[in-house]
């Protein structure tokens, strides 16, 4: 894990250190901890942006470091990851101005999503409003639906994306869809946009 970390923080002239933008688990929630993820770090063979499908995101050419991590409790209790990405001067704005642009015009039909194994899925995004996430932000609702190995899949989740400077971070929320999902995923964007101002300690991540 500290070699993946290494490469995820390495050094970039005037780059912040995405380590200590993460999320707290206490930011996320009582009895939370944190987890590596296999593709967490670094931008090589990776991808942040793919709301309705990949085409169009010249920003993600843009990236120069990044590291992505996932909140969990219990399998009955929603979980969350956040990423957070470094950009070329100017990348992250791009970022926003993409993401929102894919969110609006996002087409009616099944499409193609960035796991290669899936079937084209339908995709409803509906755009949500947070007083307290920096301004500019985008958070939705994302409701996926359509047929996978001959069984029907309608799921819900959640994803935020705030820009402060050349750095974006995105919070994503998963799991089972219950009443207190959509606030538990809100608190955490705010959390979020609280670490992106003020920067933080980086969270105490397990042995890989």
């Amino acid at each position: 894990m500290r070699i993946l970390l290494a490469i995820a923080v390495a050094a970039v002239a005037g780059a912040p250190d995405v380590q200590k933008l993460l999320l707290q688990p206490a930011q996320v929630g009582k009895g939370y901890s944190v987890y590596q993820r296999k593709d967490g770090a670094g931008v090589k063979g990776t991808i942040t942006l793919d709301v309705c499908g990949l085409n169009g995101y010249t920003s993600e050419k843009l990236r120069t470091t990044r590291l992505q991590v996932n909140y969990l409790k219990t399998a009955k209790d929603p979980g969350l990851s956040n990423e957070v990405v470094t950009y070329k001067p100017g990348g992250a704005e791009l970022a926003m101005r993409e993401v929102l642009q894919h969110t609006q015009n996002c087409p009616r039909t099944p499409i193609k999503t960035s796991d290669p194994t899936l079937p084209p899925l339908r995709f409803t995004i509906t755009q949500l409003k947070d007083p307290n996430l920096l301004k500019g932000y985008l958070a939705v609702r994302v409701r996926v639906r359509g047929t996978v190995n001959g069984k029907k899949v309608d799921q819900i989740s959640y994803s935020a994306y705030q820009r402060y400077g050349n750095v974006l971070s995105a919070v994503y929320s998963f799991g089972p869809n219950t009443a207190k999902q959509l606030q538990f995923f809100l608190s955490a964007a705010e959390e979020s946009s609280k670490n992106l101002q003020r920067g933080g300690p980086p969270p105490k991540l397990p042995p890989a």
